[in-house]
């Protein structure tokens, strides 16, 4: 059977008009051939190393937890890491594939295959990591027999399911059209007969002909639809596990977002590390060409200058805020530390070398385009350690105050699991490719069947000259905003009761409530070496939520006081406190001199009862929640019921006579 007999949608009479594609059968089952020894070895290997990553969990399984280095204060450490880089890699076949289907991007048609696999064994390894960090694997039954509604373990737990789904459902609709080849194939070099029963069964009875290319067209254009908004779900349900928790550097409405770009971006980054090996191992190089690099590269580093642009925004907006917490993490992340040079050798080898190697298109070779891709696949999953390890060593309350010093380093287990799990990941794609062609035979043979490889226009090289100049644009803007810029601090604070040295002389403030002439009035005095200061202007302010409120302005009589009435029904702390301030105006060389008092006569602040808090321990479910989210699951979930029915209609379509 040749290639011809394949087309979807093209019609066979088209294909065979044109040159070259009754070779594309012929190169994609010569990838199916037994392996040599050099392919053997790598097997051997992958697998020695797959076996050390299980009796290193069988030993943590016996032991508990306490054999890794994660404690009190980091419960997360290389097992989430891995779980956050794996399950964005897997958004390599459905936001790359799924979009340049649905947009018709015919350039994709030999990668997609490729991108589709990718997303299905890095999910499988990806949430294989979640069971090996709970420490007893046994309890991930307890999400399923007593998961609750307001738990958002259990909806990460149903969108990766969901995701699983989606994703293995898209990939195998994509592979039908190639199962009736790969069977006949098989039979004629004599490989093992159930080979050949399930290469029959998978391609459910598929021919050439309109009823059968118009169901499987349908399937696969509903797939690859709903696939899109699934992934997208399943990384921002990833980061609102970070981004919902209380923590510095975590609780970030920007989180959502970054966390997806991050995904597509490691995985165009992963797409393009393996075409270049597929291409070099089983001589590709007809049909992974120069421009399916060249376009991955335009998407790696758009992909890239948003990813520098979140990550500055993110880092900006919590230095700028100044809070105290944000502070000690920034420093952690960025200083001086052992933190501080993973942080920076990842900006520099994980983005700015990247972006530098992606960049100018006259310059851009297939090896600058591939180490490109490998820094960043290696700076990802540095950068998911920085997101997750120093955070958790930041706790709002210092640990230093309860003499604590939290540090952790991935142990000799931890790291032999991690290395099971990319040996795993390599070890399953390089077996997918061994029963199935990396590179799809139908659509391989439409991308055969086209016109040879356009180059250029003029208008697209104008755009490729001002895209460089783009990024140069926001390299310079990024690198400049890391200057220091020295900020006015403002003078701390005089509490109650201090002095602050003016010249020769020592001035006091204090403040006080009393009573004068029936009014309830807000007393600040000045003194001078226990004398009263006459003639000095003095504002009133009282702490609140987002700032200080200005109460009012006095000049002080000849016994240093100055008053103004006492604010009314202000809601204090809980003790009824209210936090007054009184800072001096005039004369100017003492102006800025500032004191705090806590002042009783506010009204108590209460805690809320009766309300339900939005929180785990929540004994009631958020209705609304669960109906929103049990709706978008039901649309996607029928949409799967669809598919499958376009299939199983497929495969009772009685063959033509």
């Amino acid at each position: 059977m040749s290639a011809t007999t394949l087309s979807v949608p093209v019609y066979a009479s088209e294909l065979a008009a044109r040159p070259g594609v009754m070779d594309v059968e012929h190169d994609m089952l010569a990838t199916l051939r037994p392996m040599g020894r050099a392919g053997r070895l790598w097997i051997a290997s992958l697998l020695a190393i797959c076996v050390m990553a299980f009796v290193a969990w069988l030993y943590q399984i016996a032991n508990g937890l306490r054999v890794t280095d994660m404690r009190n204060y980091v419960s997360w450490g290389a097992y989430m890491t891995n779980f956050v880089f794996f399950i964005g890699i897997s958004h390599a076949g459905t936001l790359i594939s799924a979009i340049l289907r649905v947009t018709d991007a015919g350039w994709r048609r030999p990668i997609t295959r490729m991108a589709e696999a990718i997303t299905v064994i890095a999910l499988l390894v990806g949430a294989s990591m979640v069971v090996i960090d709970m420490g007893r694997p046994d309890r991930v039954l307890n999400l399923i027999f007593h998961g609750r509604f307001q738990s958002p373990i259990l909806w990460d737990l149903v969108s990766i399911t969901t995701y699983i789904t989606g994703s293995v459902l898209y990939l195998y609709v994509a592979m039908i059209p190639d199962m009736p080849i790969l069977a006949q194939a098989a039979r004629a070099a004599g490989r093992s007969p159930r080979l050949v029963r399930l290469y029959e069964a998978l391609s459910l009875g598929f021919r050439e002909t309109p009823e059968h290319r118009r169901r499987l067209a349908r399937a696969l254009g509903a797939m690859a639809v709903i696939i899109i908004p699934v992934a997208v779900s399943v990384h921002t349900v990833v980061s609102w596990i970070f981004g919902m928790t209380i923590r510095p550097g975590w609780h970030s409405t920007i989180f959502g977002p970054y966390f997806v770009i991050g995904a597509i971006f490691s995985g165009t980054a992963a797409i393009i590390t393996a075409m270049a090996l597929f291409r070099r191992a089983y001589h590709l190089e007809r049909y992974l060409r120069a421009e399916h690099f060249h376009k991955l590269a335009k998407i790696l580093l758009t992909l890239s200058l948003l990813y520098a642009y979140f990550t500055l925004s993110e880092y900006l907006t919590a230095w700028y805020g100044g809070v105290a917490a944000d502070s000690r993490l920034l420093h952690l992340l960025a200083g001086n530390t052992s933190f501080g040079m993973a942080f920076w050798l990842w900006a520099a080898f994980g983005l700015f070398v990247p972006i530098a190697l992606l960049l100018f298109p006259t310059r851009r070779s297939l090896a600058s385009i591939v180490a490109a891709s490998v820094l960043i696949n290696i700076g990802m999953w540095v950068k998911r350690y920085l997101i997750i390890v120093p955070t958790l060593q930041t706790t709002y309350l210092p640990a230093s105050a309860a003499g604590v010093t939290p540090h952790y380093l991935p142990s000799v287990v931890e790291l032999t699991i991690t290395a099971g799990a990319f040996a795993a990941f390599l070890l399953l794609f390089t077996l997918f490719s061994r029963f199935f062609p990396i590179l799809s035979i139908w659509e391989t043979a439409e991308d055969e069947a086209e016109v040879g490889v356009r180059k250029s226009s003029p208008v697209q090289a104008h755009y490729g000259r001002a895209l460089a100049a783009l990024a140069v644009t926001l390299m310079a803007g990024a690198l400049t905003s890391f200057v220091p810029v020295r900020a006015a601090r403002a003078q701390p604070p005089v509490h109650a009761g201090a002095s602050a040295p003016v010249g020769s002389t020592n001035l006091r403030i204090a403040i006080r409530r009393s009573n004068e002439q029936g009014q309830d009035m807000l007393v600040g005095t000045i003194t001078a070496q226990g004398r009263p200061v006459a003639g000095v202007t003095v504002a009133f302010s009282v702490n609140r939520a987002f700032g200080n409120m200005t109460l009012g302005t006095d000049q002080t009589l000849s016994d240093g006081s100055a008053a103004i009435p006492f604010p009314q029904g202000l809601p204090g702390n809980a003790a009824g406190q209210l936090r007054i301030h009184a800072t001096i105006q005039a004369p100017a060389e003492v102006a800025g001199l500032s004191v705090e008092a806590m002042i009783p006569g506010g009204a108590p602040l209460h805690a809320v009862t009766g309300l339900e808090p939005r929180a785990l321990w929540s004994t009631r479910t958020p209705l609304a929640l669960v109906v929103t989210i049990g709706g978008l699951l039901l649309c996607v979930w029928s949409t799967f019921a669809f598919v499958a029915g376009q299939l199983v209609a497929m495969s009772h379509i009685q063959p033509e006579e």
